[in-house]
């Protein structure tokens, strides 16, 4: 059940949170009133519902990007488009703003990646925390708000950390903006702060899944958040013991009702049974809705396939029988390539064959007849067709064209799911390589309809972290972390460079779905990875001219 009234999110975070264009705004232009606000319970109700925030409508297709016009304290956009920044993915759209990002031609002055460096969260969640103890309220309650807050400033001071190394650490609201040219700290100190403020408010929170919690931090948030920071920053006995604790905390079940229950997990009509789910955004038809259909879906339904798939993501699946594509004992045929493949890439990707709303998807014949007189609108080169010839089938369904940038489909931040696989290499990366470790990777094998992990092959340390990486790129994909990973695994400059390839020509019979090859392979962009450069974002170019003390980071 979505609990949350963002009406009155809405006209609180308007009325009390407006904050300037300037990226480092850390001192609030509206100061709350002593004689008007914190002194009802209710005042700290409007106040925690601000400090969750709510987007900002706008004309422009990505309105619901992390950036100036939003006050959210996370988006859709951020996890959907995300790996197009990476080999699983291709963005075709300039002003969707990660594709310079991706093929590594990011500079300081380009505004379309820079919203990550705004503190205009960071000031509402410290004004949020010096104001409200001065509210009469129930002790427990009080301290809960104030876990929960500090867990969304935890969880932004993660983002900066992950995308441009050193931040200045603001931890108090500053009067005078004169004191706001603030230098970077050290990238240790800022995650140090982190996991101290997660270790410390997990306690103050309940144990609870997404859908008892309506939207809320819960504990297993703030552990979940704690075991993937640690699991990045090599702290693996620690990841191990979040993780678990998240594992073991009785309140989370994978979502396994069924053979596509990988797939259904992410559909709304499936959001008051799914106790996988840790913690979501939370949409609202009218109110508060997702506009992911609207760049997810293909172009014959109205979509603009704004978020395609490339092919290094589809050749990542195994075979049915759970070997990889280059071993000669698979039975992979390149010409029948989605053929006997991991379920979940039928439930991930949309491609050629695929059988989808009443027909065989078809992305790679212009034509949809033999006389070539009707243009086929998901064509690869078509308008508003994606450009690898593969579309995400993830997180989608079909839907009337008036839900399309009016959907009700939460966005999930973390999942039971994850928490499996940081607990498996954590401890594969520790050497600690038990049945547990087994068990938790063929808990989500086995829910997709794979086999069990072959213990006579993947029997070392080196076969199992080449294991579980390829488990956390296939189950976790366009959930936004795969940039992370391909960072912390230093394989930037083996994925991410040289040419981004989509799919083959062909042509698809449109009665069986019989899918014909040809070798013509579609060639997205070229990519340049430099590591020294491209593992960080540039500081804003704004930021650099306006505040001396700021140094950008190396390459820009």
């Amino acid at each position: 059940m979505k609990t949350y009234s963002y009406i009155l999110i809405i006209a609180f975070t308007t009325l009390f949170w407006s904050c300037s264009e300037d990226f480092l705004e850390v001192a609030p232009k509206d100061q709350l009133s002593d004689a008007t606000f914190w002194q009802t319970e209710n005042d700290a109700d409007l106040a925690l519902a601000g400090a969750y925030g709510t987007q900002k409508l706008s004309a422009f297709p990505n309105f619901y990007r992390w950036n100036e016009r939003s006050t959210a304290w996370e988006s859709m956009w951020n996890i959907n488009f995300m790996d197009l920044m990476t080999d699983n993915g291709f963005s075709q759209y300039i002003w969707d703003g990660v594709k310079t990002a991706g093929n590594g031609q990011l500079n300081p002055a380009d505004r379309n990646m820079h919203n990550f460096f705004k503190y205009n969260r960071i000031t509402k969640y410290n004004t949020f925390l010096e104001n409200i103890d001065r509210v009469t309220m129930d002790e427990a309650k009080k301290n809960r708000y104030k876990a929960e807050v500090r867990f969304l400033r935890a969880y932004d001071y993660f983002k900066k950390v992950m995308w441009y190394g050193d931040v200045p650490l603001v931890t108090n609201s500053i009067a005078d903006p004169r004191d706001a040219n603030l230098s970077r700290d050290p990238r240790s100190e800022v995650v140090a702060f982190i996991l101290k403020e997660l270790g410390e408010i997990a306690s103050d929170l309940p144990a609870q899944n997404a859908i008892e919690s309506g939207g809320h931090v819960t504990r297993g948030a703030a552990l979940a958040l704690k075991a993937r920071l640690e699991l990045y920053e090599g702290m693996f006995a620690e990841a191990m013991v979040d993780a678990r604790a998240v594992m073991d905390m009785g309140v989370y079940e994978l979502y396994e009702d069924g053979p596509m229950a990988y797939y259904e997990m992410f559909l709304p009509e499936n959001e008051g049974v799914n106790e996988e789910t840790i913690l979501a955004i939370e949409h609202i038809q009218n109110e508060f809705p997702s506009v992911a259909w609207q760049h997810l879906l293909p172009a014959q339904e109205g979509g603009w396939s704004s978020i395609c798939a490339a092919q290094s993501i589809v050749d990542a699946y195994e075979t049915l029988d759970g070997k990889t594509i280059d071993d000669p004992t698979s039975g992979y045929d390149p010409d029948k390539p989605f053929e006997n493949r991991d379920p979940r890439l039928d439930m991930t990707i949309l491609h050629a064959g695929s059988s989808w709303n009443g027909r065989f998807f078809n992305p790679i014949s212009q034509f949809l007849d033999d006389a070539e007189t009707i243009p086929n609108p998901d064509f690869y080169n078509a308008a508003s067709a994606s450009r690898s010839g593969y579309n995400v089938y993830k997180y989608t369904k079909p839907v009337p064209t008036a839900d399309l940038r009016n959907g009700d489909a939460n966005t999930i931040v973390f999942r039971l799911g994850e928490m499996l696989l940081t607990y498996a290499e954590a401890a594969i990366e520790s050497n600690q390589i038990t049945g547990e470790v087994y068990d938790a990777l063929d808990r989500l094998r086995i829910r997709a309809g794979m086999p069990p992990v072959d213990r006579a092959v993947y029997n070392s340390q080196d076969k199992m972290r080449e294991l579980v990486r390829r488990e956390r790129r296939v189950e976790l994909a366009f959930e936004g972390l795969r940039h992370y990973d391909i960072k912390r695994w230093d394989i930037g400059q083996e994925v991410l460079n040289g040419p981004l390839y989509g799919t083959r020509g062909g042509d698809v019979d449109p009665n069986t779905g019989e899918v014909t090859l040809n070798n013509d392979q579609v060639v997205l962009e070229e990519r340049v990875f430099i590591p020294s450069r491209n593992y960080l974002l540039p500081i804003p170019q704004a930021e650099m001219d306006a505040n001396p003390n700021m140094v950008q980071n190396p390459g820009y």
